[in-house]
């Protein structure tokens, strides 16, 4: 990493406080989530304050910084991961220093658990717990005020990278599946990177954070739920110490995992991977733009969801895709192109509404604002993991990443 690295500074800050006072007004919590067994690290586990909206999760190795009130001191921490007991303990408990919590498995056979009397189908546990949408997320106003990350590389390099503190609006859930956009957005902060890419549309996150939020198949039912796919019920595991069902699917082109609570039927995680299912053929879908011949090799995305009072919330969605612009003729591939969009969930607002926040819509234009540096102090950003801290050298070429973010208006 180069001298003066922006996110230089802020790792090692934030590495040498486990439990301190920002400003008199906030607690800094830092660590790392493991296998207890194994050592291996937990990725995407749900850290969160029991009973409150607060929450975060870890990166892919498991490293997590999380910011929140001082209020919350005599609270109780929660960190859950599919699969695994809780851990919990008040914060003021907690020592000092980078926390290293190590969670225990919970494994259970699905021949081991009688949850009915009849076992049911994959396909009828799916099919209940889409009957049951309305009844375990919320169909009231809220706001979910998360952080947003935008990763491109091409050819294996970083080309850019966007962050942002997004604030999504959602109202008038029905638990029918909608073709057209329902949320609104409001960014209130953006930073981002010098583009050293081949895209044109360089300043616009709307494009992502369309693409992004579409992914919710409990709102627009993106493929997920469809009674047409294969369902078979895997396992029966836990998760914040509930059972839950473990759901396999299956379509031509898609394949992934649904995690349904046995009680509520309420869908706590979907998982999916697209991509081609025919021998020798690399690309699920090949498109023609511009004169361009791009093949997409695979599509991926998770969305999870956290309880608050009774209702469950979006807390993270991911998705990431690699395409390939190729020559016909030869099969020469000339760009390789692959972008990560991450959203997560750090504060739930119930029966909040903003009249300024714009509709979501395809297409949506969403241009850099100002660079406030105080601001970011102490936002709740996912932690960059080792090997995202290679987009320093890549995207440090002319200057630091401080100094991009400083005259990200000035870039053309």
């Amino acid at each position: 990493m180069k001298p003066g690295s922006f996110y230089t500074l802020v790792y090692f800050f934030i590495i040498g406080t486990s439990i301190c006072s920002i400003a008199q007004t906030n607690i800094a919590l830092s660590g790392k989530v493991f296998d207890a067994s194994t050592r291996e690290p937990l990725g995407f586990a749900s850290i969160s304050i029991a009973g409150k909206p607060a929450g975060t999760v870890t990166n892919a190795v498991g490293e997590f910084d999380f910011n929140l009130p001082e209020q919350y001191s005599h609270d109780t921490l929660v960190i859950s991961h599919i699969g695994y007991k809780s851990f919990r303990k008040n914060i003021a408990d907690l020592s000092r220093g980078s926390l290293s919590i190590g969670l225990n498995t919970n494994p259970l056979l699905l021949n081991e658990v009688v949850i009915r009397e009849e076992k049911l189908t994959g396909k009828e546990i799916v099919a209940e717990a889409v009957k049951n949408l309305t009844i375990n997320y919320s169909t009231q106003p809220y706001c979910l005020k998360g952080f947003f990350r935008e990763i491109e590389q091409e050819n294996e390099k970083y080309v850019v990278l966007t962050e942002a503190a997004v604030d999504v609006y959602d109202k008038n859930f029905d638990g029918k599946s909608q073709q057209s956009l329902q949320e609104a957005v409001a960014v209130r902060e953006m930073r981002r990177s010098l583009h050293y890419g081949s895209r044109k549309n360089k300043d616009n996150i709307g494009i992502a954070l369309t693409d992004l939020l579409e992914n919710n198949d409990v709102r627009y039912n993106r493929g997920m739920l469809r009674m047409s796919n294969t369902f078979s019920m895997d396992t029966i595991t836990t998760y914040h110490d509930r059972l839950v069902y473990g759901i396999s699917i299956m379509n031509e082109t898609d394949s992934g995992m649904l995690y349904i609570d046995t009680e509520s039927y309420g869908i706590l995680k979907i998982i999916m991977e697209r991509r081609s299912r025919t021998k020798g053929n690399r690309y699920y879908q090949v498109i023609t733009r511009k004169g361009n011949h791009i093949g997409r090799v695979w599509f991926r995305f998770t969305v999870e969801f956290e309880p608050y009072e009774n209702k469950l919330y979006l807390r993270r969605t991911h998705e990431s895709e690699l395409n390939e612009i190729y020559d016909k003729a030869t099969g020469q591939v000339k760009i390789s192109s692959m972008e990560t969009l991450e959203f997560v969930t750090h504060n739930i607002v119930l029966n909040e509404e903003d009249k300024n926040a714009e509709q979501l819509k395809y297409g949506m234009n969403i241009k850099t604002g100002d660079y406030h540096p105080d601001f970011w102090k102490n936002y709740n950003s996912l932690k960059l993991t080792p090997l995202d801290e290679k987009l320093l050298g890549d995207l440090e070429k002319e200057t630091t990443l401080k100094e991009q973010f400083e005259n990200q208006n000035k870039i053309k």
